[in-house]
């Protein structure tokens, strides 16, 4: 799954007694209803985030994960690959030659 949009904020990495890090930051998707959606890298992924400055068009490949603790359900997103520069969206050129070859 992928979500576009513009790097809006990003927030300080936190480092836990297992050696374990992880980096949240927010992606923009804009247009007619925007959604502001935080999200988390972990490992290599941290230093990535670091080189995009805020205000950048993104591409971010994305697991979504849950899991129940105490009783509570909770969810992350966890973004496993970003891309600076939004994805284009292409028509698949195959679908439109299949419709002109119509023999009527």
């Amino acid at each position: 799954m992928e979500i576009n949009g513009k790097l809006e904020a990003k927030f300080e990495t936190k480092e836990f007694s297992s050696g374990f890090r992880k980096r949240e930051f927010v992606v923009n998707t804009g247009g007619e209803y925007p959604q502001a959606i935080k999200m988390e890298v972990v490992k290599d992924n941290i230093e990535k985030l670091d080189a995009i400055p805020v205000g950048t068009d993104i591409t971010c490949k994305i697991d979504i994960r849950g899991r129940l603790y105490e009783g509570n359900y909770y969810n992350n997103i966890l973004a496993w690959a970003i891309n600076v520069g939004a994805a284009t969206k292409s028509e698949p050129k195959e679908a439109a030659k299949a419709d002109t070859d119509l023999p009527f």
